[in-house]
Order: structure tokens, then C-alpha cells, then sequence
């Protein structure tokens, strides 16, 4: 409050001065213009033309008149310069000072609290802006080191994920080749056991056609060669085999 009691005085200052000056220079500029120089200008004048017109046509008296309005406008600028800050200027000039002197103290009696208080809550509320700004800032490091972090553990997990992908694709390569290895010896054993059976039947078939065959043949045979002793031998050597079972 104290620093924006000190802005103030100060800026009041300066521009009291640049009033003063302002006020000064269009005090003399209006003296000019409209002032006392224009009332004078006239009899300095006419004292230059009848000085002219007296003179005739020598030179001295040329020269004497040119004196003699030099005088007068040197003493017409003396009189203007004396008489731009009269008493009236110089009254009314100390009316608008003081006016202005009244203004700035009013502003700074009953302006410089507004004006200190809004200044205070905007440097407030740029300062709560600016750690406001800060905690977003560090918050956003936090959750950009976050994502980070579990960015690089979902790349590690993908990575993890496809090794493991790989090592079971490999693994149930390695069971399906097996699988269907075994098939394959399942079938070549299935057929194998399939061409021993039809083998084995072949030739069960074969000794037993062989057999019965054989056994025609051989009743032909006894048949043909077999005498009545032979007949009678065979059934006794038969009652024999039966008694001794018996």
C-alpha cells in the first residue's frame, strides 16, 4: 500500500508538471495571438508610414523610418512579453493549479485504497495463477513419468507375452508333431497287425483246406489199400485206447 502511495504521489508530480508547463504555453501562446503586441502594432505603424510619408523620397528619411519601426517592434515584443503573465493570467493560472492539485489529492485520498486493494488482489491472483500453473506443471511430470513407467512395463509385458506366445506355439508344435507321429505309428501297426491277421487266416484257411485234403486222400487211401486184418486190427487197437481210458 505504501509502494502504491509513493507511485501515486510521484505520478501525480509529473503530471502537475506537464500541466503547469501545458498550462504555461497556452497562456503565452493565447497572449500572442490575442494579447497586447496587436494593440501596439497599430500606432507603430502609423508612425512608420508617416515617417515615410514626411521623408519624401531621401534616403535618410527611409533609414529614419526603418529606425523607428525597428524600435517600436522591439518595444511592442518588451510590452507582450511583460504583459502575458498579468495578474488575471496569473490568478486564473493559480485557480487551475490548485483545482488540479485538489483533483490529484482526492484521487490519492480516496483512490489510492481501490486502487491499492485491486492491484493487491491482481498480484494475488496472478500469484495463485502462477501456482496454479506450477502445480499443473508438476502434476502433468508426474502423470507424463507415470504413463512412462507403465508404458515401458506394458511394452515389457508385451514382450514377455509374445515370448511366452512363442514358446507355447513351439510346445504344441512339438506335441502335434508327436501326436501325429504316433498316429502314423498307429496305422503302420494297425496295418501291419491288419496283413498279419488276413496272413495268419490265409493260412489257417490254406493248412485247413491242406488238411482235409489230406484227410480224403488218406481215407481214400486206407480205404483203397486197407484189408479186412487191417480193419479188424484197427478196431481192437481203438477198444484198446478206449478200456485203458477208462
Amino acid at each position: 500500500m505504501r509502494r502504491v502511495k509513493q507511485i501515486a504521489k510521484k505520478s501525480a508530480l509529473v503530471t502537475a508538471a506537464l500541466w503547469l508547463t501545458l498550462a504555461v504555453g497556452s497562456v503565452w501562446a493565447a497572449d500572442a495571438v490575442h494579447g497586447t503586441p496587436g494593440v501596439e502594432a497599430a500606432p507603430v505603424a502609423d508612425h512608420a508610414a508617416a515617417v515615410v510619408e514626411h521623408g519624401g523620397d531621401t534616403g535618410t528619411a527611409a533609414g529614419h523610418g526603418e529606425a523607428v519601426v525597428g524600435e517600436h517592434a522591439a518595444a511592442g515584443a518588451h510590452g507582450a512579453v511583460r504583459n502575458s503573465l498579468s495578474p488575471e493570467k496569473l490568478k486564473d493560472l493559480g485557480l487551475r493549479v490548485m483545482n488540479f492539485v485538489a483533483l490529484m489529492i482526492i484521487l490519492i485520498k480516496f483512490g489510492a485504497k481501490p486502487i491499492g486493494a485491486a492491484l493487491s488482489g491482481r498480484r494475488k491472483q496472478v500469484k495463485e495463477d502462477l501456482e496454479s500453473v506450477e502445480a499443473k506443471k508438476v502434476e502433468a511430470e508426474r502423470s507424463y513419468k507415470e504413463f512412462s513407467a507403465k508404458l515401458a512395463s506394458v511394452e515389457k509385458d508385451v514382450g514377455l507375452i509374445v515370448e511366452k506366445a512363442i514358446a507355447q506355439a513351439e510346445i504344441e508344435k512339438v506335441k502335434i508333431i508327436e501326436r501325429a507321429e504316433k498316429m502314423a505309428e498307429d496305422i503302420k501297426r494297425q496295418a501291419q497287425m491288419a496283413v498279419a491277421n488276413e496272413v495268419t487266416a490265409a493260412r489257417r484257411m490254406l493248412k485247413n483246406e491242406i488238411a482235409d485234403k489230406a484227410a480224403v486222400m488218406a481215407e481214400a487211401l486206407i480205404i483203397k489199400n486197407l484189408t479186412a486184418d487191417d480193419q479188424v486190427k484197427i478196431v481192437e487197437d481203438y477198444l484198446d485206447k478206449v478200456g485203458a481210458i477208462q
